[in-house]
C-alpha cells in the first residue's frame, strides 16, 4: 500500500479543511489538516467560494464570500484566506495566513494566524500551532498535538490544547478524530469538544467527507445582539467535491449546527483549481 499524504487542493484534508481549521473566525474547535508539502513547488491551488446560512430565533441569515490559496516553496507550504461576510446583521472582513513545514521524515509542524477588522464575532487576532508525527510501519497514522489562542475585540479570550489523529487506510478511506480542551476568560470557564470525520473517494475524481462534532463552548459573540456562554453544541457537515477536469472542479458543503439558543443550516459552494 502506498500512503498518499501529499497536499493537493481540496483533497481529503486539503485546502478547505486547512483554511477552516487554521483560520476559522469561530472560536469553536476545528480540524487540523495533516497533509504534507510535497516535492513540487509553486502554486498548489486556489478556491473561490460563497456561503449562506439560515439561523433560527430571529438572528438573521449569514452570507460570506472568499478566496483561498496554497503556495509551496522549499519545505514550506503557505496557505492564506481572505473573506468578507455578514453575520448577526454586522458586516466584517477576515484575513488568515499559515505555514506548514517539514522538520524531518517523521515530523512536521504548522503555525497559523488570523484577524478580523473589529467585528465582535471575529477575533481581534488568533494563533494556532500544531506538531505532527507519522506513526506505524507504513507511516499511515498521523498524531497531532495543538495549541491555540483566540482574543476577541470585547476582551474575551480562549486558550486551547488539542490531541488528534488521522488514519490513512487502503484507498478510498481516511479517518480523523480530535479532542480539545478550551479555557475561556473572563469567568474561568473550561470546556471540551470532540469530532470524528471520515472521507471516502479518490483524489482527482470524487471525495465525500462527513464530519460530526459535539461538546461545550465557553463563549460565542452574537455581534450587536450580545453573547452566550457555557453551552453545549452539535455540528454535522457533509462535503462533496468533484473534479470536472484534470485540474479543476466544484465543491458543495452542507452544514447543520445546533445549540440551546439557535439552529444554523447552510450551504457552501465553490470552484477550485489545483496544480500537479
Amino acid at each position: 500500500m502506498k500512503v498518499l499524504m501529499k497536499t493537493s487542493l481540496l483533497s481529503a484534508a486539503g485546502l478547505g479543511l486547512l483554511i477552516s481549521s487554521c483560520f476559522s473566525p469561530h472560536a469553536a474547535a476545528q480540524t487540523q489538516t495533516t497533509d504534507l508539502p510535497n516535492t513540487l513547488l509553486g502554486w498548489r491551488g486556489v478556491e473561490l467560494y460563497s456561503a449562506r446560512h439560515q439561523l433560527s430565533a430571529g438572528y438573521g441569515d449569514w452570507r460570506e464570500v472568499g478566496a483561498r490559496g496554497i503556495y509551496e516553496t522549499g519545505a514550506h507550504q503557505i496557505a492564506a484566506e481572505v473573506a468578507t461576510m455578514n453575520r448577526f446583521n454586522q458586516d466584517a472582513n477576515y484575513l488568515g495566513v499559515g505555514d506548514t513545514v517539514v522538520l524531518d521524515p517523521l515530523w512536521y509542524a504548522s503555525l497559523a494566524v488570523g484577524a478580523g477588522d473589529g467585528a465582535t464575532y471575529l477575533p481581534r487576532y488568533r494563533a494556532d500551532a500544531f506538531l505532527h508525527r507519522k506513526l506505524l510501519p507504513a507511516r499511515n497514522l498521523v498524531a497531532s498535538l495543538g495549541m491555540g489562542h483566540f482574543k476577541s475585540p470585547d476582551g474575551h479570550r480562549d486558550d486551547n490544547i488539542s490531541l488528534g489523529g488521522t488514519l490513512y487506510l487502503e484507498q478510498p478511506w481516511v479517518l480523523q478524530g480530535e479532542m480539545r480542551h478550551t479555557h475561556s476568560n473572563p469567568g474561568q470557564v473550561g470546556t471540551a469538544q470532540y469530532f470524528v470525520a471520515a472521507t471516502w473517494g479518490h483524489h482527482k475524481q470524487t471525495l465525500v467527507t462527513g464530519r460530526y462534532g459535539w461538546g461545550e463552548e465557553g463563549y460565542q459573540s452574537l455581534g450587536s445582539l450580545g453573547a452566550i456562554a457555557r453551552f453545549s453544541s452539535h455540528q454535522s457537515t457533509l462535503t462533496v467535491q468533484h473534479w470536472m477536469g484534470s485540474d479543476w472542479g466544484i465543491k458543495a458543503s452542507a452544514d447543520n449546527y445546533k445549540n440551546p439558543y439557535y439552529r444554523r443550516e447552510g450551504l457552501l459552494l465553490s470552484v477550485f483549481k489545483d496544480w500537479p
